[in-house]
């Protein structure tokens, strides 16, 4: 029996007063529990752990004449639904209705824990019955309150969780808009994380009950389920972030994917009867994924010495681990692992987990900004490279057309003074314009590819067999045999920039001519279908190195075999550039019987189209 004296005391503990009573089918009244003798006397060192069910205590309470008669009942845990605190009056019991099912507005007195007011005026001891019905029973810390003292204490402890959860909130907006600006997953992931915490201490605490007045039951298992089991997919996510599973252990990343997944998918079943069933299976998976994700981090550690952030990540998740097994050893051993260790462990877990970790993600910023600023210097001595190479390209574009221009000029003397009836003459006159011209047109369009500039498309109908005799007229040169060259059921006219598709041409057949052998023909062949016009380019050299093909049509890059030919590696770029274009492909193969062959495809269109400019 508690005795309550005038000693000025503002709250009493019932510690060692308590007895309980299992209730199996919960249809025990009030007034049959009074009459049931097989209450058991609660050992004040160990609690009771989680129960389901309905569970009925009562403690009786007497009072001295000089001690104050009206005092409240507080005790914990807020999550249970239905709390029932019942009190002797004359002819029976009065009920007062507690519990998360019930608004906090509509409750006598809005507190964190069940409080209910009790007047103790009576001269005889008093019993009190508390029936606690609920898929979670915890019977934590219960003590008769002075009403004043109770509402200083709930206005210090509502501080205090407001001040503990400002800070988690101001995290999750600052490391949210810092993960967003530097796109990063893990600081994305933890700012997830966090916000689960906070949610589960809203639910746990009791402080939703306070911020949402209107709200019951249903925000506050929604509260617990999003903390709980939402808690447990953002730590697996922020894990797989952290470690960058994808690249260092790719089957642990799809592990980590599928638990996560599932973990995450339960939160949708938190107000139904099968949510109980999933809490202990995912603590289970989280324990396991965090003992792994520990060994991960070891791991790299162990490859990589010197890489400070993973050191501080372990130590950072430590003290969670640690609040998880209590947890999880609570619910599997109940009896030899105390049922409020875990729980009294959590706020200094998480403050020394957010502190380290906070930590940990200060210095991963300032990693990353110190690499955004090397990559900033690096961008600026690149643009000040290309724009003395933009310099240097419009010099040389210069110094290229002048003497191209003296020799159209002189050319252009010559036809003046020439005699009328020679026409191999004129036509000589003719055959080194054309080729001026087209040199001119290939060194504004080679320059403009080394300035970054795309160079314009102008698509007209034009006739594809026609193109094809023209680049093999233009190859015929008493030092190389005359191209093979061979037109199959090629549309009359498509449209396409006749100019463009020349120096792609003429690109693969110099390209052909010079790796190979100076004997042996080049093949030169055009078919098309309904889909597509295919222009083919075959040598029978030595072939395209295996380590090659993926680079070749790279800019500047020049293969194994191609160290002792001259060559600037611009021509098989500028063929891609151009298929690009128009729409096309182009690709390298090697050649049945020796040597390689390119394919330039292009799609058959048939209409004239408004001449444009066309990014590649």
């Amino acid at each position: 029996m508690l005795r309550l004296d005038a000693d000025g005391q503002p709250v009493v503990s019932l510690d060692g007063h308590l007895s309980m009573l299992a209730d199996a089918d919960g249809r025990l009244t009030v007034e049959q529990a009074a009459l049931r003798a097989d209450f058991v006397d609660l050992d004040p060192q160990s609690r009771p752990g989680i129960a389901s069910g309905t569970v009925w205590y009562r403690f009786t309470v007497a009072r001295s004449a000089a001690a104050p008669s009206e005092w409240v009942l507080a005790f914990g845990e807020p999550d249970m639904e239905d709390v029932r605190v019942y009190v002797p009056r004359p002819g029976g019991f009065a009920e007062i209705r507690l519990g998360r099912a019930i608004p906090s507005r509509d409750l006598p007195m809005a507190a964190r824990r069940h409080a209910a007011s009790l007047d103790l005026s009576g001269e005889e001891p008093t019993t009190i019955y508390l029936r606690l019905a609920s898929d979670k029973i915890r019977f934590e810390a219960a003590e008769l309150w002075r009403p004043g003292a109770l509402v200083f204490q709930e206005a210090r402890q509502s501080a205090l969780f407001g001040l503990h959860f400002g800070v988690l909130a101001m995290l999750v907006v600052v490391y949210a808009l810092f993960g967003l600006w530097l796109r990063d997953g893990a600081m994305l992931a933890y700012c997830l994380y966090v916000a689960t915490i906070v949610s589960r201490g809203l639910s746990h605490t009791g402080m939703a009950a306070l911020l949402f007045p209107w709200a019951g039951a249903g925000l506050g298992n929604l509260l617990t389920g999003i903390g709980l089991m939402g808690g447990m997919a953002a730590f697996i996510l922020m894990w797989d972030r952290i470690l960058d599973l994808r690249r260092t252990f790719p089957v642990m990343h799809r592990i980590y994917g599928v638990v996560g997944g599932l973990v995450a998918v339960s939160v949708l079943v938190t107000d139904t009867p099968l949510f109980p069933l999933l809490v202990r299976p995912a603590q289970v998976a989280m324990l396991a994924a965090s003992l792994a994700s520990i060994v991960l981090a070891v791991l790299l550690v162990r490859r990589d010495p010197r890489d400070i952030l993973m050191k501080f990540y372990l130590c950072a998740f430590l003290p969670v681990v640690l609040v998880w097994a209590a947890e999880i050893g609570a619910a599997l051993w109940p009896g030899k692992v105390p049922a409020d260790l875990g729980r009294g462990m959590d706020v200094a877990a998480i403050m020394i987990h957010i502190a380290i970790l906070s930590i940990a993600l200060a210095y991963r910023l300032r990693r990353l900004q110190r690499e955004r600023s090397l990559a900033e210097l690096a961008l600026a001595s690149e643009q000040m490279a290309r724009q003395r190479l933009r310099t240097f390209v419009d010099m040389a574009t210069h110094e290229f057309k002048t003497p191209l221009a003296v020799i159209d000029s002189a050319v252009q003397m010559l036809e003046l003074r020439t005699p009328p009836g020679q026409p191999d003459i004129t036509t000589r006159h003719d055959t080194i314009r054309r080729a001026v011209r087209r040199l001119v047109a290939l060194v504004d369009t080679c320059l403009a590819t080394d300035r970054d500039i795309t160079p314009a498309l102008r698509p007209r109908p034009m006739n594809p067999a026609e193109l094809v005799a023209a680049v093999a007229d233009r190859h015929r040169d008493p030092r190389y045999p005359d191209l093979m060259v061979d037109v199959t059921d090629l549309p009359a006219v498509i449209v396409a920039d006749a100019d463009l598709l020349g120096i792609a041409l003429d690109a693969l057949v110099d390209n052909a001519r010079r790796h190979g052998a100076a004997e042996s023909p080049v093949d030169l062949t055009a078919s098309a279908d309904r889909q597509q016009v295919v222009f083919t380019v075959a040598d029978r050299g030595p072939g395209i190195a295996p380590g090659d093909v993926r680079h070749i049509f790279e800019k500047h890059y020049r293969g194994v075999a191609s160290a002792t030919i001259p060559g600037s590696g611009l021509g098989l770029h500028l063929v891609r550039i151009i298929a690009d274009l128009h729409g096309g492909t182009v690709d390298a193969h090697p050649r049945p019987g020796g040597g390689a062959l390119f394919r330039l495809c292009l799609p058959v269109v048939t209409d004239d189209p408004v001449p444009e400019t066309r990014p590649v």
